[in-house]
Protein backbone atom coordinates (compact mmCIF):
# COMPACT_ATOMS: atom_id res chain seq x y z
CA UNK A 1 0.00 0.00 0.00
CA UNK A 2 3.14 2.61 0.38
CA UNK A 3 4.48 2.03 -2.22
CA UNK A 4 0.94 2.66 -4.34
CA UNK A 5 0.89 5.79 -1.80
CA UNK A 6 4.01 7.40 -3.03
CA UNK A 7 3.96 6.83 -6.52
CA UNK A 8 0.58 8.41 -6.97
CA UNK A 9 1.37 11.40 -5.07
CA UNK A 10 4.39 12.04 -6.83
CA UNK A 11 2.43 11.92 -9.84
CA UNK A 12 -0.05 14.08 -8.26
CA UNK A 13 3.00 16.44 -7.03
CA UNK A 14 4.16 16.96 -10.42
CA UNK A 15 0.94 18.75 -11.86
CA UNK A 16 1.55 21.62 -14.19
CA UNK A 17 -0.96 23.58 -12.11
CA UNK A 18 0.30 22.70 -9.04
CA UNK A 19 3.66 24.04 -9.70
CA UNK A 20 2.54 26.63 -11.54
CA UNK A 21 0.99 27.82 -8.62
CA UNK A 22 3.53 27.60 -6.41
CA UNK A 23 5.51 29.89 -8.78
CA UNK A 24 2.85 31.92 -9.06
CA UNK A 25 2.74 32.66 -5.37
CA UNK A 26 6.22 33.48 -5.64
CA UNK A 27 5.43 36.38 -7.56
CA UNK A 28 3.21 37.61 -5.21
CA UNK A 29 4.14 40.20 -2.39
CA UNK A 30 5.04 38.61 0.89
CA UNK A 31 5.55 35.11 -1.19
CA UNK A 32 7.07 33.38 2.11
CA UNK A 33 3.47 34.05 3.47
CA UNK A 34 1.37 33.54 -0.10
CA UNK A 35 3.35 29.93 0.16
CA UNK A 36 2.18 28.96 3.44
CA UNK A 37 -1.34 30.16 2.58
CA UNK A 38 -1.11 28.36 -0.06
CA UNK A 39 -0.43 25.09 1.53
CA UNK A 40 -2.45 25.57 5.01
CA UNK A 41 -5.42 25.47 2.10
CA UNK A 42 -4.35 22.58 0.78
CA UNK A 43 -3.49 20.84 3.65
CA UNK A 44 -6.74 21.56 5.35
CA UNK A 45 -8.67 20.10 2.44
CA UNK A 46 -7.04 17.59 1.82
CA UNK A 47 -6.83 16.46 5.71
CA UNK A 48 -10.39 17.36 6.08
CA UNK A 49 -11.70 15.18 3.16
CA UNK A 50 -10.02 12.55 3.48
CA UNK A 51 -10.39 12.25 7.49
CA UNK A 52 -14.22 12.67 6.36
CA UNK A 53 -14.29 9.93 3.71
CA UNK A 54 -11.67 7.61 5.60
CA UNK A 55 -13.52 7.31 9.35
CA UNK A 56 -16.87 8.90 9.01
CA UNK A 57 -18.76 7.54 5.47
CA UNK A 58 -16.35 4.68 4.51
CA UNK A 59 -17.34 3.09 8.34
CA UNK A 60 -20.79 3.41 7.09
CA UNK A 61 -20.50 1.62 4.15
CA UNK A 62 -21.40 -2.14 4.38
CA UNK A 63 -18.38 -4.37 4.66
CA UNK A 64 -17.35 -5.86 1.29
CA UNK A 65 -14.94 -9.11 0.88
CA UNK A 66 -14.49 -7.99 -3.09
CA UNK A 67 -12.92 -4.76 -1.63
CA UNK A 68 -9.34 -5.44 -0.95
CA UNK A 69 -6.04 -3.83 -1.83
CA UNK A 70 -4.88 -5.63 -5.21
CA UNK A 71 -7.65 -5.19 -6.38
CA UNK A 72 -7.85 -1.79 -5.60
CA UNK A 73 -4.70 -1.39 -7.30
CA UNK A 74 -5.38 -3.54 -10.34
CA UNK A 75 -8.56 -1.27 -11.13
CA UNK A 76 -6.39 2.19 -10.68
CA UNK A 77 -3.56 0.82 -12.71
CA UNK A 78 -5.79 -0.37 -15.92
CA UNK A 79 -7.81 3.08 -15.25
CA UNK A 80 -4.68 4.56 -15.49
CA UNK A 81 -3.37 2.73 -18.40
CA UNK A 82 -6.73 3.46 -20.65
CA UNK A 83 -6.02 7.14 -19.23
CA UNK A 84 -2.53 7.22 -21.05
CA UNK A 85 -3.75 5.36 -24.15
CA UNK A 86 -6.35 7.65 -24.64
CA UNK A 87 -3.73 10.48 -23.90
CA UNK A 88 -1.22 9.14 -26.53
CA UNK A 89 -3.89 8.87 -29.19
CA UNK A 90 -5.46 12.24 -29.20
CA UNK A 91 -4.55 15.28 -29.47
CA UNK A 92 -5.71 18.52 -27.03
CA UNK A 93 -5.30 22.48 -27.42
CA UNK A 94 -3.72 24.50 -24.09
CA UNK A 95 -6.55 25.87 -22.14
CA UNK A 96 -6.44 29.76 -21.29
CA UNK A 97 -7.14 30.24 -17.09
CA UNK A 98 -10.74 32.58 -17.03
CA UNK A 99 -10.35 35.98 -16.70
CA UNK A 100 -12.10 35.91 -13.34
CA UNK A 101 -9.27 33.69 -12.15
CA UNK A 102 -6.53 35.72 -13.36
CA UNK A 103 -8.05 38.85 -11.66
CA UNK A 104 -8.50 37.10 -8.48
CA UNK A 105 -4.70 35.65 -8.71
CA UNK A 106 -3.63 38.78 -9.10
CA UNK A 107 -4.70 39.93 -5.64
CA UNK A 108 -2.75 40.08 -2.87
CA UNK A 109 -4.78 39.19 0.04
CA UNK A 110 -3.46 36.19 1.65
CA UNK A 111 -6.61 34.54 2.00
CA UNK A 112 -6.87 34.30 -2.05
CA UNK A 113 -3.64 31.85 -1.22
CA UNK A 114 -5.36 30.14 1.53
CA UNK A 115 -8.01 29.96 -0.93
CA UNK A 116 -6.26 28.60 -3.88
CA UNK A 117 -5.03 26.13 -1.45
CA UNK A 118 -8.61 24.76 -0.89
CA UNK A 119 -9.12 24.47 -4.50
CA UNK A 120 -6.42 22.78 -5.42
CA UNK A 121 -7.17 20.35 -2.95
CA UNK A 122 -10.85 19.58 -3.75
CA UNK A 123 -11.30 16.02 -4.01
CA UNK A 124 -10.53 14.87 -7.29
CA UNK A 125 -10.87 11.40 -9.62
CA UNK A 126 -6.56 11.15 -8.24
CA UNK A 127 -7.60 11.76 -4.44
CA UNK A 128 -10.35 9.76 -4.48
CA UNK A 129 -8.29 7.16 -5.82
CA UNK A 130 -5.85 7.46 -2.89
CA UNK A 131 -8.19 7.21 -0.46
CA UNK A 132 -9.58 4.22 -2.27
CA UNK A 133 -6.13 2.42 -1.30
CA UNK A 134 -6.08 3.68 2.25
CA UNK A 135 -9.67 2.19 3.20
CA UNK A 136 -8.67 -1.19 1.18
CA UNK A 137 -4.85 -1.37 2.82
CA UNK A 138 -4.75 0.33 6.17
CA UNK A 139 -6.31 -0.53 9.20
CA UNK A 140 -7.95 2.64 11.28
CA UNK A 141 -4.96 3.17 13.05
CA UNK A 142 -2.80 3.55 10.21
CA UNK A 143 -5.34 5.61 8.05
CA UNK A 144 -4.52 9.01 9.20
CA UNK A 145 -0.37 8.47 8.84
CA UNK A 146 -1.04 7.10 5.45
CA UNK A 147 -3.48 10.49 4.39
CA UNK A 148 -1.23 12.74 6.07
CA UNK A 149 1.99 10.98 3.93
CA UNK A 150 0.50 11.07 0.98
CA UNK A 151 -0.43 15.09 1.18
CA UNK A 152 2.92 15.53 2.78
CA UNK A 153 4.35 14.22 -0.87
CA UNK A 154 1.45 15.70 -3.09
CA UNK A 155 2.07 19.08 -1.69
CA UNK A 156 6.40 18.34 -2.07
CA UNK A 157 6.65 21.24 -4.92
CA UNK A 158 5.14 23.48 -2.12
CA UNK A 159 6.50 22.84 0.92
CA UNK A 160 9.95 22.46 -0.83
CA UNK A 161 10.50 26.10 -2.32
CA UNK A 162 8.59 27.34 0.90
CA UNK A 163 11.76 25.94 2.87
CA UNK A 164 14.12 27.21 0.56
CA UNK A 165 12.76 30.32 0.06
CA UNK A 166 14.09 31.30 3.49
CA UNK A 167 17.74 30.45 2.50
CA UNK A 168 17.85 31.70 -1.12
CA UNK A 169 14.70 33.33 -2.76
CA UNK A 170 15.78 34.21 -5.60
CA UNK A 171 17.54 31.02 -6.44
CA UNK A 172 13.74 29.59 -5.24
CA UNK A 173 12.09 31.27 -7.75
CA UNK A 174 14.33 30.52 -10.20
CA UNK A 175 14.86 27.12 -10.20
CA UNK A 176 10.54 26.52 -9.81
CA UNK A 177 9.86 28.65 -13.40
CA UNK A 178 12.69 26.61 -14.99
CA UNK A 179 10.56 23.19 -13.32
CA UNK A 180 7.27 24.98 -14.29
CA UNK A 181 8.36 25.34 -17.96
CA UNK A 182 9.92 22.15 -18.40
CA UNK A 183 6.69 20.41 -16.88
CA UNK A 184 4.79 22.35 -19.55
CA UNK A 185 6.43 21.67 -22.40
CA UNK A 186 6.19 18.25 -22.02
CA UNK A 187 4.24 16.60 -24.92
CA UNK A 188 1.25 14.66 -24.72
CA UNK A 189 3.21 11.45 -25.21
CA UNK A 190 5.40 12.10 -23.11
CA UNK A 191 2.79 12.75 -20.56
CA UNK A 192 1.22 9.57 -21.42
CA UNK A 193 4.25 7.57 -20.78
CA UNK A 194 4.71 8.73 -17.10
CA UNK A 195 0.89 7.99 -16.51
CA UNK A 196 1.38 4.73 -18.12
CA UNK A 197 4.31 3.67 -15.67
CA UNK A 198 2.13 4.67 -12.90
CA UNK A 199 -0.29 2.62 -14.08
CA UNK A 200 2.31 -0.32 -14.62
CA UNK A 201 3.61 -0.04 -11.26
CA UNK A 202 0.07 -0.33 -9.75
CA UNK A 203 -1.09 -3.11 -11.74
CA UNK A 204 2.15 -5.61 -11.29
CA UNK A 205 1.56 -4.40 -7.24
CA UNK A 206 -1.84 -5.44 -7.59
CA UNK A 207 -1.15 -8.73 -9.29
CA UNK A 208 2.30 -9.53 -6.69
CA UNK A 209 -0.08 -8.38 -3.67
CA UNK A 210 1.95 -5.88 -2.61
Amino acid sequence: MWITLLVMAVAISLEPFRIGMSVLMMNRPRPRLQLAAFLGGGFLMGLSVGAVVLFAVESRLPASADFTLPRVQIVIGVLALLAAAILATTTGRARTPPVWLTRLLDGQSLWIAGVAGLGIALPSVDYLAALAVIAAGAAPATRFPALLMFNVVAFALVEIPLLAYLVAPQRTHATMTTMHHWVRARRRHEVAALLAVVGAVLLVAGLLGV
